[in-house]
């Protein structure tokens, strides 16, 4: 189960502020969400790399570990291994043998801002 936290803690600590770049957001932020239970995957425990570009928008709920787990759980449930929409966030894969990662990116919210997601898995060896 993902743990669910305000959008300025992440897996149990708080976000760790981004230097920010040059047309970046005045406000960006990074952390980790560790999602448990993942179906379909070799590891049932997936660390997911969170950044969001200004954590004042009201897209920082993306960011929470809660939604973050949706994402994930979405695309292991499906086994996807392909572009794939899930839960607001555009997911692109890319696959390199057993190896599936993934980028995953939301735009939106005021002031509209980016969040991105990264992470891999293996699928089991048990797929249809």
């Amino acid at each position: 189960m993902a743990r669910t936290l305000p959008a300025l803690a992440l897996a149990g600590g708080l976000l760790a502020a981004a230097a920010p770049a040059a047309s970046a957001a005045s406000n960006p932020a990074s952390g980790i969400c560790v999602v448990r239970d993942v179906p379909n995957v070799e590891r049932p425990t997936v660390r997911v790399g969170v950044n969001i570009d200004d954590a004042g928008s009201t897209a920082a709920r993306k960011a929470r570990c809660g939604q973050v787990a949706r994402v994930v759980r979405g695309l292991a449930r499906e086994q996807a291994q392909m572009p794939m929409k899930v839960n607001g966030f555009a997911c692109t894969p890319t696959v390199r043998g057993a190896r599936t990662s993934w980028t995953c990116t939301y735009r939106g919210g005021s002031p509209r801002t980016t969040v991105e997601l990264d992470f891999a898995f293996r699928y089991a060896e048990h797929r249809h």
